[in-house]
């Protein structure tokens, strides 16, 4: 079953935009990804199921386990 999912728009300064835009690039992930991630757990917290699974995913740059 996949989630259905809305868009939003987001007014933030230049400068934080950017520097939000260059964090999700360096993930591997989109900007919207990455907004998504942030207002999710900013509003519900860390028990949200999309931030648990987003904290859980594998990060670009990290090994598994050895």
């Amino acid at each position: 079953m996949t989630q259905r999912k809305t868009s939003l728009t987001v007014e933030l300064p230049t400068p934080e935009a950017a520097d939000l835009a260059v964090q999700a690039a360096k993930e591997g992930i989109s900007t919207p990804e990455l907004l998504g991630y942030h207002v999710l757990k900013s509003a519900y917290g860390y028990s949200h199921p999309l931030v648990l699974a987003f904290e859980a995913r594998p990060k670009k740059g990290h090994e598994g386990t050895k």
